[in-house]
């Protein structure tokens, strides 16, 4: 017996249980860490398409009603959808909510906020 080597099948359903236990975890942040990175690619599309819509009222002194108004503007994937602010007037405020399938959250840009509120709003999806 003593000269046997190798490991004992129970030291080996050890090892594979505990591989498999880190498996899991690494998957579930895998997940996460995408789904953060959509989010992050939805927050800078929006963040262009503000960008490009105040150039776009500095040469014709109105918002523009369509992403294709702007010019080249690489969206990507990223569905955007522009709007009034909270003006109601194209005219003097815009609103562009932009949303991905593999994003957890949901991006709005407002050019006339509240008092107080931030121009870039999240919401969960």
């Amino acid at each position: 017996m003593r000269h046997q080597r190798g490991f004992s099948l129970i030291e080996v359903l050890v090892v594979i249980v505990m591989i498999g236990v880190l498996a899991g975890v690494a998957i579930s942040q895998f997940a996460s860490y995408r789904a953060r990175s959509f989010d992050g690619k939805v927050a800078a599309t929006i963040r262009g398409v503000a960008t490009s819509e105040e150039a776009y009222y500095a040469e014709n002194r109105e918002y523009a009603e369509q992403v294709d108004a702007l010019g080249n503007i690489a969206t990507s994937d990223v569905a955007i959808a522009l709007s009034p602010g909270n003006s109601g007037d194209l005219g003097t405020s815009f609103k562009v909510v932009g949303t991905h399938p593999s994003a957890s959250r949901t991006y709005t840009w407002v050019s006339d906020p509240d008092p107080g509120e931030p121009n870039l709003l999240e919401s969960n999806s």
